[in-house]
């Protein structure tokens, strides 16, 4: 997804306003107290995105539980190498493993997404 203001992945965009974690649909909605436009969700993202910090998880399983522990946070705008190319940020910076990246706006829990890390 292009836009004037902010370029991302299409699957971070989805993500974001898709059916999954409707955030950006339901800020819409509270705003304009009807259901938004795909323009409206658009220009929303735009104005949210680039305020979101993102945490990176790792899974750790000890017996029959799995958890996850928080390895980092990213400030806004200096997690986009990340974004554009998850599995190899992610395999060079940690190593394998399975990861969580949680997106917030500021202490709001916005979605979050898997990836597997494989070293190849």
């Amino acid at each position: 997804m292009s836009t004037d203001d902010t370029n991302v992945p299409d699957w971070l965009y989805l993500l974001f306003t898709g059916a999954s974690y409707p955030y950006i649909k339901r800020q819409a909605k509270f705003r304009l107290k009807r259901d938004p436009t795909p323009d409206i969700l658009r220009e929303l993202f735009v104005d949210i995105f680039p305020r979101c910090t993102m945490k990176v998880l790792v899974e750790e399983k000890q017996g029959m539980i799995v958890q996850f522990r928080e390895l980092e946070t990213y400030e806004p705008g200096k997690y986009m190498d990340l974004v554009w190319k998850p599995i190899d940020v992610l395999r060079e910076a940690y190593g394998r493993g399975k990861y969580k990246l949680n997106f917030y706006e500021g202490e709001n829990f916005i979605c979050t997404t898997n990836f597997k890390v494989d070293m190849e």
